[in-house]
C-alpha cells in the first residue's frame, strides 16, 4: 500500500510503515534473492575489469560533476529486509527513496549488502536552502546581438567570394 506527502516540489510516496513490525513476504524473498544474485554478478565483471587510471578516475568526476548540496536532498526512513531501520538520504526530485530503479540499500548494522527496502517513509529535507543572496547592484539584462549581425568568420567568407566576383567580371574585360 502506498501513500502520499506532499512536499512543495515533489509528492512522496511512503510503502508500509517502517517502525511497525513487520514480516517479509514472499515477494520481499524473491526480490532479495534477485538483489544479492545481481550484486554478486556486477561484483564478478568488475573483479575482471582492468584497474582504473588516475585519469580516468578525474574524467568521471568531472562528467559527474560537484556533490549534489544538502538542502536537494530527502531524508527517509527505511526498514531493510534484514529487519533493521535506517535513514538515509536521497535526491529531493524523487518520490521514492529508490528512486523507482535501486530498492536495495547496505545495512550499516549488520553488513548486509545489499538489504532490499521492503518499507519507507519520508521525514523531511536534510537540510533548508542557504537564504538568497542580495546583490549590491540592480542586474541588468544581457544585451544579445541583434539577429541581422553576423558573425566576423560569414562576413570575412562574404568578402572572399565578392573579391572573386570582382575578380571575374574583371578578367572578362
Amino acid at each position: 500500500m502506498l501513500s502520499t506527502f506532499t512536499d512543495v516540489e515533489v509528492e512522496y510516496l511512503c510503502h508500509g510503515v517502517p517502525l511497525a513490525d513487520y514480516q517479509p513476504t514472499k515477494a520481499d524473498h524473491r526480490r532479495q534473492q534477485e538483489a544479492v544474485r545481481t550484486h554478486e554478478w556486477v561484483q564478478r565483471q568488475v573483479a575482471k575489469a582492468p584497474p582504473w587510471t588516475e585519469e580516468r578516475r578525474e574524467r568521471m568526476r568531472e562528467l559527474l560533476g560537484p556533490p549534489i548540496p544538502p538542502w536537494e536532498l530527502q531524508r527517509w526512513r527505511l526498514r531493510l529486509y534484514c529487519g533493521h531501520i535506517v535513514e538515509a538520504a536521497r535526491i529531493r526530485k524523487s518520490p521514492r527513496p529508490d528512486g523507482g530503479v535501486c530498492d536495495k540499500e547496505a545495512c550499516p548494522e549488520c553488513c548486509l549488502d545489499p538489504s532490499v527496502i521492503v518499507a519507507f517513509e519520508p521525514l523531511g529535507p536534510l537540510a533548508d536552502p542557504p537564504p538568497k543572496k542580495r546583490s549590491q547592484k540592480p542586474s541588468r539584462p544581457s544585451r544579445k546581438p541583434p539577429a541581422d549581425r553576423r558573425s566576423k568568420a560569414e562576413l570575412a567568407a562574404e568578402n572572399e567570394a565578392l573579391r572573386a566576383e570582382l575578380q571575374a567580371l574583371r578578367d572578362q574585360m
